[in-house]
């Protein structure tokens, strides 16, 4: 049987532009010719749709979530019981077909915790947050507003520290008013470059079309994406260390637009060879991985990953993971990457208290009752928590507590899993992959016995596949068999029932 992980959205990888000769200097793909016939819907369609996907999602209360659409424009209104929650249910509207932009009214319910509280978690997450070069930031709390002022090294780590910030018990909204002190110039020419060699050989970007432009560091991206959330990791993606800003105003959003040809070329390229480039630049690139870098060596054979090697702390060992993963043409990675703290190394007492600190400061774990082992900076997390996403952002937290080289996940899942009848998540999952997974080289049937999803047909990547198995999950199947056959980079003598992250 097979398994699902629950995996975060990474940034995405990059590939040398030398084996990318056959593309213009601005352009990025050759035109699409193969565009499918624009499929309409109607608004309510589109908001049943989004309706649906809230309902499903874990940890939010859809109930108390309006949902309008008019001309395209998604419009999200009620109360949420955290900052997180208001994100992740602008991101479920972001994924949506056909959506061209997402307004995000979501009032976040005011918590009983006074702004000097408040205040001290984030400066603590701010501190202790492995991923933020021990940044200068100001921080005013007011009726749990945060405003953080001051100045960073990249747009990576503006944005780190404004997701520590959310992740903070109480806060309702965030003012991010870092600005990026860029302490190496890098040369626009640079700056664009490697943005190209990211964007190209990204498999979320394998069917994109995509110019790109930097003048004085800002980068202009322009051409055609498939849906909101795709423009967001976009954007995300162009914010490599020495780059000032991103402006998207000109990339639309039309998943009718989208070429598969265009994936074809990119993944006939690749070899094991070119992937050891792309994994020396992309590590050299990212504002997170990028500090140990020449510390990082990874090998390739027959498109598996090895990364060895030594970082200074976790949460770099598993960005590298992700980064390897995101690849054209990965189809494994095993992470031998071995954690040595930079600095007096805390002990497993200390461990121990900032974790249950670091824990206790979200508010969706706040109310659980964890027990934390440390043994020789190795941390183990029991108790029980009330769904998948609980227990992977348990983890999340510890990975970025100083000093931890490993995160034991012991954590249960409470078993109230609500059967639904086999027309029903037929029905939820056919609606997902029409609304979630519009990519037209899809090729699934879906089939359901006692609650049993069984997933036939073809998709073209790994990360397809992937994507349909959590859509699975997310209709209502508890154990669903993906037998999707992938039609490039296949495993290479890889196990079949590898789930990639």
């Amino acid at each position: 049987m097979i398994h699902r992980t629950f995996a975060t959205a990474a940034a995405a990888a990059l590939m040398t532009l030398g084996s990318l000769s056959f593309l213009g200097p601005d352009l990025l793909g050759p035109a699409s010719a193969h565009a499918a016939e624009q499929e309409k819907f109607e608004s309510e369609e589109l908001e049943s749709a989004i309706k649906a996907d809230l309902d499903d999602t874990e940890s939010l209360n859809a109930s108390r979530i309006s949902v309008e659409v008019e001309n395209g424009l998604v419009t999200l209104s009620g109360n949420v019981s955290s900052l997180m929650d208001k994100r992740r249910a602008g991101q479920i509207a972001k994924r949506t077909r056909s959506i061209q932009g997402v307004l995000n009214q979501l009032y976040v319910d005011r918590s009983d915790r006074s702004d000097g509280a408040i205040r001290e978690d984030v400066l603590m997450r701010l501190r202790v947050n492995d991923s933020l070069d021990r940044p200068e930031i100001v921080v005013n709390v007011e009726n749990g507003s945060v405003a953080m002022a001051g100045k960073v090294d990249s747009l990576a780590e503006k944005r780190l520290a404004e997701t520590a910030a959310a992740g903070v018990r109480g806060v309702t909204e965030v003012q991010n008013q870092l600005t990026v002190a860029l302490t190496k110039p890098r040369s626009d020419e640079e700056l664009r470059e490697e943005i190209q060699a990211l964007i190209v050989n990204s498999v979320y970007f394998d069917d994109v079309e995509i110019r790109v432009q930097v003048d004085d560091a800002i980068a202009t991206l322009s051409g055609t994406v498939g849906s909101v959330a795709q423009k967001a990791n976009l954007i995300e993606t162009a914010e490599i260390w020495g780059v000032k800003g991103v402006v998207a105003d000109d990339v639309s959003v039309d998943p009718d637009q989208l070429d598969p040809t265009r994936r074809a070329g990119r993944y006939a390229i690749v070899s094991d060879q070119s992937i050891r480039q792309t994994l020396d630049r992309v590590f050299a690139n990212d504002p997170i991985v990028f500090p140990f870098a020449d510390s990082i060596s990874p090998s390739v054979q027959s498109g598996v990953v090895t990364l060895d090697g030594t970082v200074g702390n976790l949460r770099v060992k598993n960005k590298a993971e992700r980064l390897a993963m995101d690849v054209i043409g990965v189809t494994r990675v095993v992470n031998e990457l071995e954690v040595r703290y930079e600095g007096e190394l805390p002990s497993d007492a200390e461990i121990i208290r900032l974790s249950q600190q670091a824990i206790s400061r979200s508010p969706n774990l706040d109310r659980r009752d964890f027990r934390i082992h440390c043994q020789a900076a190795h941390v183990s997390l029991y108790g029980l928590v009330e769904s998948e996403f609980e227990k992977q952002l348990a983890e999340w937290i510890v990975d970025g507590v100083p000093g931890v080289v490993h995160v034991n996940n012991a954590l249960a899942v409470q078993d109230d899993w609500k059967p639904k009848s086999d027309d029903q998540i037929r029905e939820d999952l056919e609606r997902k992959l029409k609304f979630a997974l519009f990519d037209t080289s899809n090729q699934i049937q879906v089939e359901v016995s006692d609650g049993v999803v069984i997933l036939n047909g073809e998709v073209d990547t790994w990360r397809q596949w992937q994507a349909a198995m959590d859509l699975a999950i997310e209709a209502g199947a508890r154990h669903p068999h993906n037998l999707l056959n992938v039609r490039m980079h296949p495993p290479h003598g890889g196990s079949r029932i590898y789930v990639p992250r």
